[in-house]
């Protein structure tokens, strides 16, 4: 995906706003700090798939309100279809003060974190 300025911006925001360091961010998303850093720099051009997904759902809340749809491709340059899940997710998400919806989601992060490491392990 291109590194564009918006998601430089978003990121040095996010940064910025719920974390003590790059350090504290690489941590929790399983992102290297270099890498990040590499970004806030902008010594790349583009962002791996990957690390896209783990890092869109604490940028969106920072990135240009006209462009969020366009930054959650599918692969097919079509934007992603919400499931019904994911609509009432995040309907209740919206409704939490911004204290919780940070809570939430690092709550949220986490559990994605240890489910994509046993996946990766073969367990459970």
């Amino acid at each position: 995906m291109k590194l564009t300025q918006d998601i430089v911006k978003a990121l040095d925001s996010c940064i910025s706003d719920g974390f003590e360091s790059v350090s504290e961010l690489a941590s929790l998303t399983n992102i290297s700090a270099r890498s990040l850093t590499r970004h806030l720099q902008q010594e790349s051009d583009s962002i791996r798939e990957e690390t896209w997904e783990m890092l869109y759902p604490l940028l969106k809340p920072y990135l240009n309100k006209k462009n969020q749809g366009d930054f959650r491709m599918t692969g097919t340059n079509k934007p992603a279809e919400l499931t019904t899940d994911e609509r009432i997710l995040l309907d209740a998400f919206a409704d939490l003060t911004p204290e919780e919806r940070k809570t939430k989601l690092m709550e949220i992060l986490q559990l994605a974190k240890k489910n994509n490491s046993a996946k990766q392990t073969g367990g459970k």
